[in-house]
């Protein structure tokens, strides 16, 4: 009996190790899935990254408090624009006030329909899962959820569109 069970416990080790081994783990990092992307209450609870899929997408996220961030999001922004670009830009902000996230987006002329507030709740989740806690970046992501680049250059966005064609 001692030695069925034993090998019933190595055998479920085994299994268990092998499975953790196939799935590939989320992480903020180049060469890693991309985390999930949860907004709370936001988009009737669709995350963007969802709406996208199968596609090239940036990811930027942003603040009004952090100009760099937020230059970075509107030069995105405009980059997304350009006929023939290969990614979509989603901009997800960071601001604990949607006043202050709507007057931005109206501001700085940025795409209504690409920009997405958060919950504060949301917002403890989002910096710990993607790494932000020492501030805000953007994410290249492919057409399968890996993390292609992290605040990528206009040069790698450009050869991007170029491989694509």
């Amino acid at each position: 009996m001692y030695k069925t069970l034993l090998t019933i416990a190595i055998l479920g080790v085994l299994i268990l190790l092998t499975s953790a081994y196939y799935t590939a783990p989320a992480d903020s990092r180049i060469g890693y899935k991309a985390p999930a992307l949860v907004l709370g209450n936001n988009n009737n609870g669709l995350s963007p990254l969802q709406q996208h899929r199968g596609g090239n997408i940036l990811l930027t996220f942003w603040s009004s408090a952090d100009v760099e961030s937020r230059l970075s999001n509107k030069h995105y922004d405009s980059m997304s624009r350009i006929d023939g670009m290969s990614f979509t830009h989603v901009s997800v902000n960071m601001d604990r006030s949607e006043g202050v996230f709507n007057s931005v987006v109206a501001l700085d002329s940025l795409d209504r329909t690409a920009n997405f507030g958060t919950s504060l709740d949301a917002q403890e989740v989002i910096i710990k899962s993607w790494r932000l806690e020492d501030g805000y970046h953007s994410f290249l992501i492919d057409a399968q959820g890996t993390i292609i680049a992290i605040d990528p250059q206009d040069n790698e966005l450009a050869s991007l569109r170029e491989s694509i064609r």
